[in-house]
């Protein structure tokens, strides 16, 4: 019986290292270590949700509301769109579960986020159930951005029309490319 509590504590104690370690070079600055352990940790980080950044914080939080769009143009020609998913496309239960995905958004302006950037192309096309004969295909990742309005705004008061602002531009050449 002592050699699970001691196996429980170690397989514990191996996660907590990993995970801290992880969360560690995630929000070091962009660097040498950064770029090297970044392409992994994103498959530990991305998943569950506890990645960060953070350009959400004083002195300059977002003024912007930021939702973000992948368009699609296949070998022939055909515009595929594809909304990625906002919290308020949720039930309270579901929304519950996802409440870090608007940071994902958001956190894609970073220029140390270009990989990042590639890895939401490539889920967009994926989502679309593109056929292999589709291919080339170009995306583009796309923000909608609408300002807030201003502290002491009307109640209710709405956003301006959202502008649209390209953020990258990819080209898969095959359907290989995109697959996990």
């Amino acid at each position: 019986m002592a050699w699970r509590w001691t196996a429980r504590r170690i397989l514990v104690s191996a996660f907590l290292i990993f995970h801290l370690t992880a969360t560690a070079c995630w929000v070091l600055p962009n660097c040498p270590i950064k770029r090297q352990f970044f392409s992994a940790i994103s498959y530990y980080m991305f998943p569950t949700g506890t990645w960060q950044c953070w350009s959400m914080f004083a002195p300059n939080p977002p003024a912007d509301i930021l939702t973000l769009e992948a368009v699609a143009v296949d070998a022939q020609g055909m515009r595929h769109g594809f909304l990625f998913p906002k919290i308020a496309d949720y039930s309270l239960w579901e929304g519950m579960a996802r409440y870090r995905h608007p940071k994902f958004a958001a956190n894609l302006l970073l220029d140390e986020y270009t990989e990042t950037r590639r890895f939401a192309a490539r889920h967009a096309v994926r989502k679309l159930g593109m056929a292999p004969d589709a291919f080339p295909v170009n995306v583009h990742l796309v923000y909608m951005v609408s300002k807030i309005p201003p502290p002491g705004s009307p109640p209710g008061e709405l956003p301006a029309a959202p502008l649209p602002v390209t953020l990258a531009s990819f080209q898969f050449s095959t359907q290989s490319e995109v697959l996990p």
